[in-house]
């Protein structure tokens, strides 16, 4: 009884290395995860980061390349359209629409 109780153990520890080894092949190799708060104003591709704020216009769309720094993208959004840390899509687009509306 003890040896099919081993080697139940082995089976189970056997699955959970083949399940680790497989969520680790999904992880993005080269880089860290995005989890600045920057990454829910810009989308990123192979070639760099894009910025999806909604302008009057449409979309500002300023494209940086690769290697830019989070600062750079958060300079970005801070002197062009006055988003800091904390400030929700929701919110910038409401606030821009009430100001548009009352000129």
């Amino acid at each position: 009884m003890a040896s099919s109780s081993i080697a139940s153990n082995n089976n189970e520890n056997n699955q959970n290395e083949n399940d680790n080894e497989s969520q680790n092949k999904n992880k993005k190799r080269g880089g860290s995860q995005k989890r600045s708060w920057v990454w829910e104003w810009f989308i990123s591709d192979e070639t760099g980061a894009l910025c999806q704020v909604e302008t009057t216009n449409g979309p500002c769309n300023k494209r940086y390349k690769n290697g830019s720094s989070t600062g750079i993208l958060i300079d970005h959004l801070n002197n062009k359209h006055q988003i800091t840390k904390g400030m929700t899509k929701q919110n910038y687009v409401v606030r821009n629409k009430f100001f548009f509306l009352n000129l």
